[in-house]
């Protein structure tokens, strides 16, 4: 974590193999998609390696598997009085139109989410303002500024629904601010002549 020079280099990763989706864990139901895409800046603005888990860059939901279907020992020895892994663990949804959406010509080890086809990656290919659109910016925004790949990471306020920080390098002072609530903000900079304003890369 911060700390002087050459120490604390963190890796952040809100989703992974032991741990229900992100998005299904956060994310209000009637603005799933929006705070999706607020949750996927906020994640490629962080300071060190950020890991993406297989799905996220689609926007996946956390799947209800049913017992008779569960793979993982750990939930099947503490059924019910543990939530399942195997929700986050399944398919990849590639062909929205293909079997088993173009993950396997078998049946797979654990079943697609009903709403996962919806969000296959072919579908999301042609649509320039879905979450895999959006991610693919995010991640090239990322990589072509010098504050956000190795610069220090400073909060300039944190109360329960606003998020500001800046990312500040040897040649770059950027500022982020990420409204967590469903109304607006009223918020500006002290010093906004200096600071440049990323407010979207759509």
């Amino acid at each position: 974590w911060p700390d002087t020079d050459g120490i604390g280099w963190p890796s952040w990763a809100f989703s992974n193999h032991d741990a229900p989706r992100w998005i299904s864990r956060w994310a209000p139901e009637n603005a799933r998609a929006a705070y999706a895409r607020m949750v996927m800046m906020l994640f490629v603005c962080l300071r060190g390696n950020v890991i993406l888990w297989q799905g996220e860059e689609l926007g996946l939901t956390q799947v209800d598997i049913p017992f008779e279907k569960l793979q993982d020992p750990e939930a099947i020895a503490n059924w019910p009085l543990t939530l399942s892994r195997d929700g986050t663990r399944t398919p990849m949804p590639w062909l929205s139109d293909a079997v088993n959406s173009g993950f396997s010509s078998a049946e797979p080890w654990l079943p697609l989410g009903d709403d996962h086809k919806a969000m296959a990656v072919d579908i999301q290919e042609t649509d320039a303002h879905s979450m895999l659109a959006l991610t693919r910016k995010l991640i090239a925004f990322r990589n072509a500024n010098e504050a956000m790949l190795v610069g220090d990471l400073n909060i300039i306020e944190a109360q329960s629904n606003l998020l500001i920080f800046e990312r500040r390098s040897v040649n770059q002072h950027l500022i982020y601010a990420f409204n967590m609530s469903s109304g607006a903000v009223d918020w500006q900079p002290a010093q906004p002549d200096r600071w440049r304003m990323v407010k979207s890369v759509n």
